[in-house]
């Protein structure tokens, strides 16, 4: 059976603490290492729930973009979803409160709801893409760590090159856990990572017009595969031959930087 991706971070926060619910485990330390595939106490496990905690405040933040009666009716239980995710008063190895009371039927029903709403509202955009092919933004990250890599000291600080390259990392490593964290994650993460780039770009020296040339041309199709994923090709493609959106538009920003 094809595994589901999350299309939003609100349902890749619901099904995670669902996995936990339903682990059967004695305490919210067994149930939480199982459902997130980490050994407890290891650097991944760390990573993992700290990537958990991303989805919440995601959650939160495309809460308050939603119209005031909606807005006010899903911040209410802002509380109960964040004390799901630490459990700040509880002993998380105690046998006597297994993973089955991590959370209630009712808060996890109101989180779906929150996560349908949302995916409804925001369709089509990095919080909820309408796009499934990941493979074009791996190979474009593929291709951004062998450019950086590439880039001479002299044109580009080793430390940007190197907080960059770190970012591309992270968003390859959720590429690899889709099914876990969702595609929402994938898609902000990757608009963070064109931030980067472009503010990146206006470092460079310009002294070797091949490299800039080179950023040009990569900065280009990771935005188009980054929209691929939000927007899906439909609407990329009808926005490319309109002759605007945002690759034409960034594309001539990245001109006026680099060329």
């Amino acid at each position: 059976m094809e595994t589901r991706i999350p299309g939003t971070s609100a349902h890749g926060l619901h099904e995670i603490l669902v996995r936990v619910w339903e682990s059967g485990a004695q305490n919210f330390r067994s149930g939480w290492a199982d459902s997130l595939g980490a050994e407890w106490g290891s650097s991944e496990f760390a990573r993992r729930h700290a990537e958990v905690t991303g989805l919440l405040a995601e959650t939160i933040q495309q809460v308050h973009a939603l119209p005031d009666a909606q807005r006010n009716r899903y911040s209410r239980y802002f509380p109960q979803w964040w004390t799901a995710v630490v459990q700040p008063d509880l002993n998380w190895a105690d046998p006597g409160r297994p993973a089955r009371v991590l959370v209630t039927q009712e808060t996890l029903d109101h989180l779906a709801s929150a996560a349908d709403l949302l995916q409804s509202v925001l369709g089509g955009t990095c919080s909820a893409p309408t796009g499934t092919n990941l493979e074009g933004l791996r190979e474009s990250c593929d291709s951004w760590l062998e450019l950086l890599a590439q880039t001479p000291d002299e044109e580009l600080a080793p430390a940007l090159r190197d907080e960059i390259a770190a970012q591309i990392r992270h968003l390859l490593w959720l590429i690899d856990n889709a099914a876990l964290f969702g595609t929402a994650r994938i898609s902000r993460e990757a608009t963070s990572v064109i931030g980067s780039i472009a503010q990146a770009s206006t470092g460079l020296t310009g002294q070797d017009l091949q490299t800039g040339g080179r950023w040009r041309r990569g900065f280009v199709a990771f935005v188009a595969a980054s929209a691929l994923l939000a927007t899906g090709t439909a609407q990329l493609q009808t926005a490319i031959e309109a002759g605007s959106g945002v690759v034409k538009e960034i594309t001539q920003v990245v001109e006026s930087v680099t060329g």
